[in-house]
């Protein structure tokens, strides 16, 4: 189908001049100097596409796709995100993302009442459209195009509309005139067993994010039911594709989003979370709840996806420790889950991130910060950079739960100004999980020390400090046994008779032959030894304090423990 195209003038751009809101820190902050992420805006739909870099620098995010604010604009900013404007456009005016390193033209491929369209451009952003129908399937979830080859070839990854379910590719060798889709790629259904109750929604593979490799083929990353996202390669441009394995990186029912910057570094966005056990009611066909969406990470490889470094929380959701956290803001998606970037400085990225007006931002960062060997936290910021909460019984709003701060932030029993952490199992009929929880991200380290100052209280038992290359929800014990790392935080285990700080350290180097922890208590090495639970090609970047039920315990409330400061530092290589 070809319909009538319409030329755009600069009245179409007139700007309304409404400053978009933004965070106080970016307000406070030099938009050249922001190096650890600052929200800088609230994007206008959901942020897997729309955000554009134009050719003179300008940063577009246009309002269209998934829970779009109504309206025909998008929003913009000259400077690096200090300010931003809302640009009115008309409603035939073309949504381009990117643009053509060829011919110029912004191509995109849509969705229109359940067929596949190529929206293209005739003369650049301003200039006169076409549309025309490429494929009967309904294909969604369309991410930008990929410019592979130098630009020849064309990439646009998709699903939907296919079975099995599963992912695909639309390839164009002539700048988006014609198109070929490729074979489907498929990933195994979740079983259930182990921790699970119930079987996760199976959904096939789905969302999909394609880059060039230096060597010409093709990659590609997949959301799926499983714990980890899989993964799949074209070695003829984009038409075939192998059998889907899984990959490296952590994600379950959650989109994952990679591309390059300039200089030929790859970055990936993605949740890096494990959801809670599956409950006797989830059937596989729809989702109950989704418990894993609350972060958002960012990693970044110099050898084309061989290793990577960072593994970083990017964003948390501000939301997360909510009470009304399922039900505020009508029952529609929410969360960190959903990714889009574009690079307007050498190094300095901008970044669309999740869904629902009241959780998405749009967060600049420097690459730089990816690279950090070390951080501390003494909750200077109180809680802000902690996941704690616990989810109360029933499914609220969209597959969510309201939630309660599962561990207390309290005055520092010592010094008047500061603020620690009190962690202590609390029975609860009315959570889900009743253990109490504490997670902190640091940079992730093959090799490196983690260190807590803690006092013990009377009664505590059945505590752990355990280390992991993921985010797990802090009230989930699967934790433990997935954990990398664990230590009984256990007075006489750890031969602590006194109610005094005490600083407990774990020293690993994943690299050498003999890959079991040391322990230290106040810099003196203990005869204790942690072995390596599950293989790592990660590293660590996470500690996960938790507080579990003791079974025929005295005491039913656990007089837990107090957490006054943590830190993380990689060794010398």
């Amino acid at each position: 189908m070809t319909t009538s195209s319409l030329k755009h003038t600069k009245s179409y751009a007139m700007a309304l001049f409404i400053t978009v809101a933004s965070s106080s820190t970016a307000s406070l902050t030099p938009i050249d100097s922001i190096h650890t992420p600052v929200k800088i805006a609230t994007g206008p739909s959901d942020a897997y596409i729309g955000l554009s870099l134009m050719p003179d620098g300008e940063i577009r995010h246009y309002n269209y796709g998934e829970q779009a604010e109504s309206g025909n604009f998008y929003i913009s900013t000259r400077d690096g995100g200090k300010s931003w404007q809302t640009v009115k456009t008309p409603r035939e005016m073309i949504n381009g993302d990117i643009c053509s390193p060829i011919s110029g033209e912004y191509i995109r491929l849509v969705n229109i009442n359940g067929a596949t369209y190529c929206i293209r451009t005739s003369g650049g952003i301003n200039g006169n459209r076409s549309i025309s129908k490429i494929s009967n399937l309904p294909s969604i979830m369309l991410k930008p195009p990929v410019f592979a080859d130098g630009g020849n070839r064309i990439i646009v990854a998709a699903h939907g509309g296919t079975i099995p379910k599963g992912c695909y590719t639309y390839v164009s060798t002539d700048d988006g005139l014609t198109w070929q889709r490729s074979n489907t790629i498929t990933a195994p259904d979740h079983t259930g067993g182990g921790h699970h109750q119930g079987i996760r929604w199976n959904h096939g593979a789905v969302e999909p994010s394609v880059i060039e490799l230096n060597n010409g083929s093709l990659w590609m990353l997949m959301r799926t039911s499983q714990d980890q996202h899989y993964e799949s390669f074209s070695t003829d441009g984009g038409m075939t594709w192998s059998e889907s394995q899984p990959s490296r990186f952590y994600g379950t029912i959650t989109m994952p989003t990679m591309g390059r910057i300039a200089d030929g570094r790859i970055l990936l966005f993605w949740c890096n979370t494990t959801p809670m056990p599956e409950l006797p009611t989830a059937d596989g066909v729809w989702d109950d709840v989704f418990t894993n969406r609350d972060v958002t990470h960012v990693a970044i490889s110099e050898d084309d996806g061989q290793t990577w470094i960072g593994f970083r929380e990017l964003y948390i959701d501000p939301l997360r420790n909510e009470k009304d956290y399922a039900t505020r803001g009508a029952g529609i998606d929410r969360g960190m889950h959903q990714a889009q970037f574009v690079e307007p400085a050498p190094g300095k990225i901008v970044a669309a991130i999740g869904q629902h007006p009241l959780h998405r931002a749009i967060v600049r960062f420097d690459v730089d910060w990816l690279y950090e060997t070390e951080r501390t936290d003494c909750f200077e910021h109180g809680l802000e950079s902690w996941s704690t909460f616990n989810y109360i019984k029933g499914i609220k709003g969209h597959c969510s739960y309201n939630r309660i701060n599962g561990a207390e932030l309290i005055d520092h029993p010592d010094l008047d100004t500061k603020k620690a952490l009190l962690l202590r199992y609390e029975q609860a009929d009315t959570l889900v999980s009743d253990s109490r929880g504490a997670v902190w991200n640091f940079p992730t380290m093959k090799s490196g020390t983690f260190t807590a100052s803690i006092r013990f209280l009377n009664e505590t038992e059945n505590i752990w400090l355990t280390l992991n290359d993921r985010w797990f929800n802090p009230s989930d014990t699967v934790s433990v046994h997935e954990s990398l790392y664990k230590l009984p935080l256990n007075r006489k285990l750890l031969k602590i008779d006194d109610n005094k700080w005490h600083n407990i350290s774990i020293e690993w180097n994943l690299a050498s032959n003999n890959k079991s922890a040391i322990v230290k208590i106040d810099g003196k090495r203990t005869n204790m030894k942690l072995s390596l639970q599950h293989e790592c090609p990660n590293g660590i970047s996470y500690v996960h304090f938790i507080a579990c039920p003791v079974s025929g315990y005295k005491h039913p409330d656990n007089a837990g423990i107090i957490i006054e400061r943590v830190s993380a530092k990689a060794k010398n290589k």
